[in-house]
């Protein structure tokens, strides 16, 4: 007996700091809805239909960032659709699509591609690509993922596993051991660890006596950047290398487990026309300098297969690493070969499409993140795996895919956009890494905007307008001012980007009109009725049929319009009209007659009751 109660009491005493903890934690939950920082949240809003990867959830690895970089908010459906094809793209800034809008990222295009080869399906591909993170993050997101039950997931990534949050040159660090770094990363969906680290990061702000968000300024590489001497073969670069094939190995087993298909990419980057970034041991004899400097002369003598190689090795020896090195290539290989998934040669098609297999700025804004082409490259490597694969589930049809000249351009990326792309990459380029520190221009304080259209471009670029507000504004100025054909090219990128937004459809509808191009207005103006139904739409698209002797179709829509407002005489008066010419007699009547009771005097009303024999 007594033995029995000194064991209860011990399993009491060793169980109370559990229970403590456990309660502790409850306590949080309930009072700290806020600590929550989940992959996936409700769209802002909505009715909870609808899922967007969670703008808050990068403070998992920047905790001492007051605005970390943010996922893109690519909406999907809260349960999925029988018939449908989910995908979802991780990675870094090159697959989130950076400084592009979001019609620039590469998994748009995968989803036209797959909308077109896979007809009979809802298609959707959700882009979690996050700026600034490394192989880490996307393990850290890979289970709330795999809840979420895709198809296929395609990884595109290698240029953050030495910078990239966590990675073993990165000032934003928890050690070096991977295993820890991956048991603290589960830790945190604990409210007691947040509320811990939380705590610990307020202390060391407050006596740093440094502001918060510094990464949020003109170049978040120089805030990332801790190890700026990892030379090849090197300790540094061999745990990257080590850090960056153990993550991904466990990620994609991880998600081959669960049935999905995964699709491993090889990381591309600018050989060519970019030399190697501003540090002293690149400029040391025998450094990468002096081989990128080498590989040039060869190429201008006409040498080219010498200076392929040559920039390659540039590439790799530089040792300040926001370049993936040649030896990921072959890690991704390894990679999709010992887990069952499906390699990605993307870096090999960037080669092929290149001068003498030379990746430059042809395919790259600066060093890795690709141009309109080089997008369409990555997007075409996945569409053309996924396909050969025969991985995913649904018929598909791959003689519908257009050519790929055509998704490129169905992009919607206006001179607008492209504007915004270039002060953005000015910027980052005139600061380090790319100019050595002492050189550094700050772009946006000193350039002065040639017209309105350029400021808009710049207050983008710095951060002070959202991308769609400045498109909507600008838009609305090219209708004011007599120029559709401007505004029509915003309209469709505002269209594309934000299908669900009727704002968008109605002024592409209103373009299109202004151009006399009646059926694709109408076909705008529809698409935001359905969205958000009104009787000032109705009659929009109603117009658009009249003018274009759509009778037939117009019938519907003016009758949406008198449902809604009774009174309003001209749409009595083309109602009657629209039925007389589709011979439907007894309805013109009874609309004109109502219309004669409305507005006795409207003009033509007599003579149009005479003509259907009506006293």
């Amino acid at each position: 007996m007594e033995r029995g109660r000194a064991r209860l009491f011990l399993g009491i005493t060793l169980l109370a700091p559990l229970l403590l903890l456990a309660a502790a934690e409850g306590a949080l939950r309930l009072a700290w809805k806020g600590g929550a920082m989940p992959l996936f949240v409700p769209v802002p809003g909505g009715d909870g239909t609808m899922l967007i990867a969670n703008p808050r959830v990068a403070r998992r690895w920047f905790p001492a960032e007051s605005s970390p970089p943010a996922p893109v908010p690519d909406a999907f459906a809260a349960t999925r659709a029988s018939h449908s094809l989910r995908v979802f793209a991780m990675g870094e800034s090159s697959t989130a699509g950076f400084p592009w809008p979001r019609n620039g990222a590469f998994p748009r295009l995968v989803r036209d591609a797959l909308r077109d080869a896979y007809p009979a399906d809802s298609v959707e591909v959700v882009n979690l690509g996050i700026p600034a993170t490394s192989s880490y993050a996307m393990l850290d997101e890979s289970r709330e993922v795999i809840a979420q039950h895709p198809d296929a997931v395609l990884i595109y990534a290698g240029h953050n596993e030495y910078y990239g949050a966590l990675a073993v040159g990165s000032t934003v660090q928890l050690g070096s051991s991977p295993v820890l770094i991956r048991m603290y990363l589960g830790l945190q969906r604990l409210r007691l660890v947040l509320a811990m680290r939380n705590a610990i990061v307020s202390v060391r702000r407050r006596v740093a006596g440094a502001p918060s968000g510094q990464a949020a300024t003109a170049s978040f590489m120089e805030t990332v950047a801790r190890d700026q001497d990892i030379t090849l073969q090197g300790d540094a670069y061999r745990a990257g290398v080590s850090q960056f094939e153990g993550n991904l190995t466990a990620l994609v087993t991880r998600l081959r487990a669960a049935g999905i298909a995964v699709f491993v990419a090889s990381p591309a980057s600018n050989e060519r026309d970019r030399a190697p970034f501003s540090a002293a041991t690149n400029a040391a004899a025998g450094g990468a300098n002096a081989e990128y400097a080498n590989a040039q002369s060869q190429w201008t003598r006409g040498d080219s297969a010498a200076a392929r190689a040559g920039f390659a090795k540039a590439r790799d020896l530089d040792v300040i690493r926001f370049r993936a090195p040649s030896e990921f290539v072959s890690v991704a290989q390894r990679v999709a070969k010992a887990t069952g998934s499906v390699y990605v040669p993307v870096a090999e098609r960037f080669a092929a499409a290149s001068p003498a297999g030379s990746p430059g700025a042809s395919l790259f804004l600066e060093h890795v993140h690709p141009t309109q082409h080089g997008t369409a490259l990555i997007a075409q490597g996945f569409v053309e795996a996924m396909l050969a694969s025969k991985l995913l589930r649904g018929e598909a049809h791959p003689e519908r895919l257009r050519p790929w000249a055509s998704y490129e351009q169905g992009m919607e990326i206006s001179a607008f956009d492209e504007r915004i792309v270039h002060h953005t990459v000015q910027t980052i380029t005139t600061r380090w890494p790319f100019v050595p520190a002492n050189a550094q221009a700050d772009y946006r304080g000193s350039y002065l905007p040639v017209g309105d259209a350029d400021s808009l471009a710049l207050l983008v670029s710095r951060g002070g307008m959202s991308w769609e507000s400045a498109k909507l504004q600008l838009a609305q100025r090219m209708e004011r001012d007599a120029h559709p054909d401007s505004a029509l090219a915003e309209y469709r990128g505002l269209a594309r980007d934000l299908p669900g937004a009727p704002v968008a459809w109605v002024g592409l509808g209103r373009t299109l009109q202004a151009l006399g191009r009646l059926a694709a207005a109408d076909s705008a103006f529809a698409r935001a009725y359905a969205l958000e139904p009104s009787s000032e739409l109705a009659n929009a698209i109603a117009s658009a049929a009249l003018k274009q002797k759509d009778y037939p179709r117009a019938i519907p829509w003016l009758k949406r319009v008198v449902q809604d407002r009774p009174s309003d005489a001209g749409a009595l008066y083309s109602l009657s009209l629209s039925y007389a010419l589709t011979k439907d007699i007894d309805n013109a009547r009874a609309t004109a007659a109502r219309l004669a009771q409305l507005a006795p005097s409207w003009p033509g009303l007599a003579g149009w009751m005479a003509a259907l024999g009506m006293r």
